[in-house]
């Protein structure tokens, strides 16, 4: 049931809001990429100075800030618009059961998922890297789209 709050919660968000996704969701794959490449470092780091706290939990913290604090907060602060219609509807779905894929992982390392849970789950990851690049592409043709009437 989790996942399913958790998909409900960020389409909700994302298609309510109305907002630019397209940074947002670029910011993901950024904080993807700098946590496969520095996330051990960062951990290492944190970890030394804070030496009785659990690297499981450092590791967790490290990537929910990148990867869903900090694009939360740039999706947060973006202007209004974007793509509308059946397409906002499209991006919305795509952006949160990316954002639940990436970070199922850290829900599990805490609390266990139930069959249904594990079945959506296995679902979304089977389909994670067409869900990726159709997200990307979306992200692409929001910004493409943004326009700043002022």
């Amino acid at each position: 049931m989790i996942i399913i709050a958790a998909l409900v919660l960020l389409f909700a968000v994302f298609f309510f809001l109305k907002k630019h996704v397209g940074p947002a969701h670029l910011a993901v794959i950024a904080g993807i990429s700098v946590y496969e490449s520095f996330g051990k470092n960062i951990v290492d780091g944190i970890h030394q100075l804070i030496k009785n706290a659990p690297t499981n939990v450092i590791e967790v913290i490290v990537f929910l800030i990148l990867v869903l604090g900090l694009p939360m907060l740039l999706y947060l602060r973006s202007g209004r618009g974007g793509i509308f219609g059946i397409l906002r509807i499209i991006e919305a779905a795509i952006f949160s059961a990316l954002l639940v894929s990436l970070c199922a992982w850290c829900l599990t390392s805490f609390i266990s998922l139930d069959g249904l849970s594990n079945n959506i789950l296995s679902f979304i990851e089977s389909y994670k890297g067409i869900i990726m690049v159709s997200g990307i592409a979306f992200a692409y043709f929001d910004i493409l789209m943004y326009r700043d009437d002022y």
